[in-house]
């Protein structure tokens, strides 16, 4: 039978690249090390190195061994975590990854609630796109990933499970001198005047329910800019003539909107921001369940 210890030392030999740097971080002699490489492959019925006289390399059987035992290794890991943290000897656990748009609207008053009520969690919080953050959820570094599209366009049903949010109305803004604030109605002809700021991420299809609007050669470009995150587009849109395409949500906070200047053209596309909560359908956190449990409570409220 395949035991722990014989994947956990083969992992860190293949991490090390070495067996005597290998031995003295597990602590243990290297012949004690060897036997255990060895017995290993004997019960698998594989060769996983390919053993020089200066070097140790992996096989192609060694390579698929060690991608399933750090995942193994992983996750008895955050089981005995959870466990301690269950039986109070010990804090929780947050990863949550999530998309530049939620990470920089809803998740900040989430998260200070939730450490309010739980202040023995570890929060990590990082930011990047669903897609990168997806993979890492796949590979057990995130509790869980809060995403700006539905959970339908996430994939991977089989491995994961998602949450829908309320979604947000999507709208330009600019300063409040801005010249289109003079005007009662406004059109997007009215609009293609101006330099545009509009997230880099839109969802497949929005580009073109706006025409060549967002196109940087149409014969009357006035200037675009691509962004991720919507905090630093409000300067640009102050010092300048800019407009921004932005979710409603991005400008819930009154220090923030006051500055702005809102406009909904009478020509605009229905376009609605949608939030999810993505989660392996094996997880088993307790934090992460209760992270989950709080933003859906609150966002039907």
């Amino acid at each position: 039978m395949i035991e722990f210890r014989h994947l956990r030392n083969f992992t860190v030999l293949a991490r090390e690249g070495n067996y005597q740097k290998a031995a003295q971080r597990l602590n243990l002699a290297q012949p004690s090390l060897s036997r255990s490489i060895q017995r290993l492959e004997d019960l698998l019925g594989a060769e996983l190195l390919i053993r020089g006289h200066q070097a140790m390399s992996l096989t192609a059987s060694g390579e698929l061994v060690l991608s399933h035992s750090e995942g193994i290794i992983e996750g008895v890991d955050t089981l005995r975590k959870e466990l301690q943290y269950l039986q109070g000897k010990s804090s929780g656990h947050l990863a949550i990854g999530a998309s530049p748009v939620p990470a920089n609207t809803i998740l900040g008053p989430m998260i200070g609630r939730f450490i309010d009520k739980f202040p023995d969690v570890h929060v990590e919080l990082e930011e990047g796109t669903w897609q990168h953050n997806l993979g890492k959820l796949l590979q057990g570094k995130l509790s869980l990933l809060v995403t700006d599209v539905k959970g339908e366009e996430i994939g991977n049903e089989a491995l994961v499970q998602s949450f829908n949010l309320p979604s947000y109305n999507a709208v330009f803004c600019a300063k409040k001198d801005h010249p289109l604030a003079l005007k009662k109605q406004l059109s997007l002809d009215d609009i293609r005047q101006y330099p545009l700021a509009i997230p880099r991420n839109l969802p497949a299809g929005v580009v073109d329910m706006f025409g060549d609007l967002f196109f940087q050669y149409r014969s009357d470009f006035a200037g675009l800019l691509h962004y991720d995150a919507f905090p630093p587009i409000i300067g640009a849109i102050q010092h300048s003539q800019m407009l921004a395409l932005t979710p409603q949500v991005a400008l819930l906070d009154e220090s923030v909107r006051k500055e702005l200047h809102i406009f909904t053209p009478t020509d605009m596309p229905k376009l609605n921001v949608c939030f999810s909560v993505v989660m392996l359908r094996t997880q088993e956190s307790i934090a992460a369940k209760r992270f989950l449990q709080q933003m859906l409570s609150t966002s039907s409220v």
